[in-house]
């Protein structure tokens, strides 16, 4: 059974790299783009913003990283150099606090590419997702359903013994 899983992966991932397999899809952006009214210069914008971020960080990543891959081999040889340790367990906090600087940063770059009324607009869509948490669990006693067209759960995680219905087709 391994084997078989494992064959089908390598069959698909050698034909994705000789490029008969199709690239994924773009994301599209068309809800958020009508939900906010974004034009596509805004979108491009923010989408290159994410770039920007992904190029900014990738660097600290990879220092968080090598520095992670030194401690764990400086704990797995049995090191006693609590100096040492302690020092890259503060560089690694450093770097952490870095990533979430920059992306305060681009966010707040991102924020600001939007029109007031944009805005208004987004503190209902960040409001709408703190309640995520809830609406799961409603979902999940069967108080409620996602709506059809939401992208939702594919099924209701409500035992049907609880009254939640079977998978959907």
């Amino acid at each position: 059974m391994k084997f078989r899983i494992l064959s089908l992966l390598a069959a698909g991932t050698g034909l994705w790299a000789q490029g008969v397999l199709p690239a994924p899809p773009r994301p599209s952006f068309d809800e958020l783009k009508t939900f906010l009214g974004l034009t596509d210069s805004q979108v491009q914008a923010l989408q290159d913003l994410r770039r920007q971020e992904a190029q900014a960080l990738q660097t600290i990543h990879q220092e968080i990283g090598q520095k992670e891959r030194t401690l764990h081999e400086q704990i797995r040889g049995g090191s006693t150099d609590a100096l040492a340790i302690g020092t890259l367990l503060l560089d690694i906090e450093s770097l952490r606090k870095r990533v979430a600087a920059t992306d305060g940063d681009l966010r707040a770059q991102a924020v600001n590419t939007l029109t007031p009324e944009q805005k208004t607009k987004l503190n209902l869509l960040q409001d709408a997702a703190r309640l995520q948490p809830v609406i799961h669990q409603a979902v999940g006693l069967g108080l409620m359903t996602f709506p059809e067209n939401s992208g939702g759960a594919v099924f209701n995680p409500a035992p049907r013994f609880l009254g939640g219905p079977r998978m959907r087709r």
